[in-house]
């Protein structure tokens, strides 16, 4: 349930005052957001190709693979996909590859074994560096936590296998709600589930065609992990690390927590159908 009308006026008013603007929940993507890349195994599988590479290098280039899959447009659907089919994950790791260094003849087989890995076993698999602390702080604050991700199924077992699954009410998962990211639908159901209007949401992600462009679409407030600060758009909002984000919030919204008792008593919604 939303807030009530004279509690909800009462925020907007301060807000009038300090420039500050009312919020309630804070959405986080999955995937590059609270669980990343096991860059160990990739850079262990890419030895095997006879390409040696330490994880840190291959991390520094993944941003690459971001720019690429932004610019990679529409693709056809060729069953669930990690990133989804508003671009081709095939040119998020390519490039990634490409701005390591690899060697071109390397690239084709190595995208292979990678989503190959990925499949199988996942290969969002650790969790981010200061995700556990963010997620803890933003609740500490009274704030709502969900995640809306685009995914195979199985975004909530990872969160859970990461140790980041502890505090979030529900995930919202591209494959089993039948639609994903940058739709805004997407965004749509986990508002409803929060009970509360796009404008009181913000949303943490790492890939702007699919992430930033959504959440915009959906009327979300939205925040870029941008961890080299060359990423996001000239003067979009955007963190280097995760661990900074309660600290961001603080300085630009009036934390406005919407009722629920399923963050109190430690229940929460995990079905995603």
């Amino acid at each position: 349930m939303a807030e009530p009308a004279a509690e909800r006026n009462a925020v907007t008013l301060d807000s009038v005052h300090d420039g500050k603007r009312p919020l309630n929940a804070v959405i986080f993507d999955a995937g590059g957001t609270l669980v990343r890349l096991d860059f160990e195994w990739m850079s262990a599988a890419l030895r095997q190709f006879g390409f040696a590479i330490d994880p840190g290098r291959l991390r520094r280039a993944e941003i690459e693979g971001r720019r690429r899959y932004d610019h990679s447009g529409q693709t056809p659907a060729h069953g669930p996909a990690p990133l989804g089919v508003a671009g081709d994950v095939r040119a998020y790791f390519s490039g990634m590859l490409a701005g390591a260094g690899c060697p071109p003849h390397l690239i084709g087989p190595a995208v292979v074994r990678f989503l190959a890995h990925e499949r199988a076993s996942g290969l969002w698999a650790r969790p981010m560096e200061g995700a556990r602390e963010a997620i803890d702080h933003i609740g500490a604050m009274g704030l709502r936590r969900a995640v809306v991700s685009n995914s195979d199924g199985r975004a909530e077992s990872h969160l859970q296998n990461s140790g980041v699954w502890e505090g979030i009410e529900f995930v919202v998962d591209s494959h089993l709600v039948g639609v994903e990211k940058p739709n805004p639908r997407i965004f749509a159901i986990a508002l409803e589930r929060l009970g509360i209007e796009a404008e009181r949401a913000l949303y943490v992600g790492d890939i702007r065609s699919v992430d930033e462009r959504g959440a915009r679409a959906a009327g979300l407030h939205f925040v870029l992990i941008d961890p080299y600060g060359d990423y996001a758009a000239p003067g979009s909002p955007a963190i280097r690390r995760i661990e900074a984000l309660a600290d961001w919030v603080g300085a630009r919204f009036h934390v406005a927590a919407a009722r629920t008792g399923a963050s109190e008593s430690g229940g929460r919604e995990t079905r995603c159908d």
